[in-house]
């Protein structure tokens, strides 16, 4: 006889995640848990227009899919 689980409709499949990291590679921020890859691909770009110098990965799991570091460039002022 199987046991019926009360909770089953609780239990989420979050299998991406979207992470921001600090100084000396430690999670800063989990910005995102989708179950979906283009959601979590969509929220990976956006996070990582946003956050310039910081590096961004794109995960599943324990597994990296992308990762994204952008270099902090200086403004230059257009010549006249």
């Amino acid at each position: 006889m199987s046991m019926l689980n009360l909770h089953a409709h609780w239990i989420e499949n979050l299998r991406y995640s979207v992470q921001v990291l600090g100084n000396a590679d430690t999670i800063e921020e989990v910005v995102a848990r989708v179950s979906e890859l283009a959601a979590a691909e969509a929220v990976f770009d956006l996070t990582a227009a946003k956050r310039p110098g910081k590096i961004v990965m794109l995960c599943q799991k324990a597994r990296v899919l992308r990762r994204k570091r952008q270099r902090l460039t200086g403004s230059r002022m257009p010549s006249a």
